[in-house]
């Protein structure tokens, strides 16, 4: 097991901080929506029952990045780990910036699973991540520009990430690889399926061997950035009702959204309604909700049927993660884990 950073503390930034930074994210949510809403209109594209269930199934695994590490680790995190039995963590990763996320293997499933964790409101680590508005160059493709703040974040677990599918994925060739992630997750499970893809022989070819589901997952880049993910990788992108965070970045600012969208056109009812959009910015879905009825209340989900706090143990700041269990929970994984737990 490669070292694992050390976490610095959130305790260091103040309250006064943590408003000023929700407070600007909320101004320019304001200012995008005004000028970006839509009439609300109905579609007729259904999901179907199967595509669904894969939907919901991987909308677990994005709601077990939240979880305290130790529960994961052993996939005893409640009912979103019971929903999913089988599954093995091979890898957990946390950075300086408190990104998380975990690599692990469905054996009967032929499957290899990444999950990065989102934003914890409570982080102020992960709230100035997301405030990191400018745009950066992404080297992989010509005029493409990303946010600066996921991709710094992106940068901190790349090799990690990368290194880890390589080496199941050899042991396991016929194993196909699934990433999931809700909000800053979303955003980060993107450039990391991009970063297999294109530096990857097993993957930079066929895209029926890597798939990628995010919810809630804001803009990441500009319109060649949006155009790229396009042609390189399989997305479902799950927008909940009137979810203001996946309105963020606005496009008035260079931002724009890649296509696979699918919308919650209404997450109150019961039996909700699942529809598949056209292009990377349909007026007809998440678009059209009006200003009033946006809400940061619609980003937890649920999303078919899946909470994103639904974790027994909820892990709000990862600092405070008591590392002599983490390494028991290890240690308790046994494989090539045991006795290479350095933290």
């Amino acid at each position: 097991m490669q070292h694992t950073n050390h976490i610095i503390s959130s305790q260091s930034f103040s309250k006064s901080t943590r408003i000023l930074i929700v407070f600007i994210l909320s101004l320019i949510l304001f200012l995008s929506t005004l000028i970006e809403a839509a009439p609300p209109s109905k579609r007729d594209n259904k999901v179907s029952v199967q595509e669904l269930k894969e939907l919901e199934r991987f909308a677990n695994y994005a709601s077990a990045a939240y979880c305290k590490p130790s529960d994961f680790l052993k996939w005893d995190c409640g009912p979103i780990c019971d929903a999913t039995k089988g599954t093995k963590v091979s890898k957990f990763i946390t950075t300086k910036s408190e990104i998380q996320v975990f690599i692990a293997t469905l054996d009967k499933e032929k499957l290899i699973v990444v999950s990065y964790r989102g934003t914890v409101p409570e982080n102020v680590k992960n709230l100035i991540t997301d405030a990191k508005l400018i745009l950066t160059d992404y080297p992989p493709v010509k005029d493409a520009k990303v946010h600066i703040g996921f991709y710094q974040a992106f940068l901190e677990v790349q090799s990690d990430v990368f290194n880890e599918i390589q080496k199941l994925h050899k042991k396991n060739p016929k194993y196909k690889v699934v990433f999931s992630g809700h909000s800053l997750g979303g955003a980060l499970t993107l450039l990391s399926a991009l970063d297999l893809s294109q530096n990857s022989k097993d993957f930079s070819k066929d895209k029926n061997n890597l798939f990628v589901f995010t919810y809630g997952e804001p803009r990441v880049g500009n319109s060649e950035f949006a155009d790229h993910v396009n042609s390189k990788l399989t997305v479902s992108r799950t927008v909940n009702g009137g979810d203001s965070i996946a309105r963020l970045p606005p496009r008035f600012i260079g931002y724009k959204q890649h296509q696979n969208e699918l919308w919650i056109s209404d997450p109150t009812k019961s039996s909700f309604e699942v529809v598949k959009c056209d292009g990377p910015e349909d007026q007809k879905c998440s678009l059209s909700v009006s200003v009033p009825k946006l809400s940061l209340s619609f980003h937890a989900g649920p999303y078919y049927g899946v909470s994103m706090r639904a974790c027994k143990n909820f892990s709000k700041i990862q600092s405070l993660v008591d590392e002599q269990e983490l390494k028991k929970a290890y240690e308790g994984l046994g494989g090539d884990l045991k006795g290479k737990n350095k933290f």
